[in-house]
Parts: C-alpha cells; structure tokens; sequence
C-alpha cells in the first residue's frame, strides 16, 4: 500500500467519526459520497451528498450525479447501489431528521423514492415522515 492511500484511508476513517458527516461505505457512480448533517444547500436536492474525490453531488431522490460548479448532470448511479443507500439505516435517519427540520430556504421537499425502500424502512418512513 503506497503512503498516499494510507494517508487517505485514516483521513477517512476520521471522516467516519465526525457527527456532521456520514460517508456511505459502498462507492456510487464510482464516487465516495457523504452526506452532511447540516447542510442547508438545497441544490440538487435536499439533502444530498457529497463526492470526497471529486466536485460532485448526488440528488438522494433521483440517483442523478452533478457537476457542483457546472451544474451539468453528468449521469446516473445505478438502482442496485440507490437501493443500497436508501436501506443503509444511517443514512435514513439522517434524511428523516434533515427533512424534518427542513431550514426555511427548502420550499418543498421531494418524494421519498418508495420503490427503493425494503419493506420495515418504508414503514420507518410512514411512521415519521409526512411528506413521503
């Protein structure tokens, strides 16, 4: 292993820790991503998450990769990897408790993708989202 990506891996094994990040442990459209807890950027969606390797954002709703200074979608992540995503319980949570203190720039939110939600985290949602 070259020093490089050790120096990266305990970067973000630290990352992992910290209570204002959570970084998805399985790669989508190739990517690291993250999601920040308090992050009240409402572009592409709200929330959304973060490449670590590149300039890049995730709409969580639709699967479809941005170009953060661009804007330009530049493609879209695969169903298998949304679905893993959105059944990770971390991340669910995180959305749940974004959504539910929405600041007041998120006029709407988006539909929660149900197709991609198992069956005791469709419930989960039933339970403490009104807007899905």
């Amino acid at each position: 292993m070259k020093i490089k990506d050790i120096i990266k891996y305990i970067f973000y094994k630290i990352i992992d820790f910290q209570p204002f990040f959570y970084r998805f442990p399985i790669k989508i459209f190739n990517y690291n991503f993250q999601i920040h807890k308090n992050d009240v950027d409402p572009w592409p969606s709200f929330p959304h998450m973060h490449s670590i390797e590149d300039n890049l954002v995730l709409n969580i709703y639709t699967g479809e990769v941005y170009g953060k200074i661009t804007r330009d979608c530049i493609g879209e992540a695969r169903d298998k990897d949304m679905i893993k995503l959105w059944n990770d319980t971390k991340f669910l949570n995180i959305v749940i408790e974004a959504r539910k203190n929405k600041p007041i720039n998120v006029k709407e939110l988006s539909k929660i993708p149900i197709e991609w939600l198992k069956e005791e985290n469709l419930k989960l949602i039933k339970e403490y989202d009104e807007y899905y």
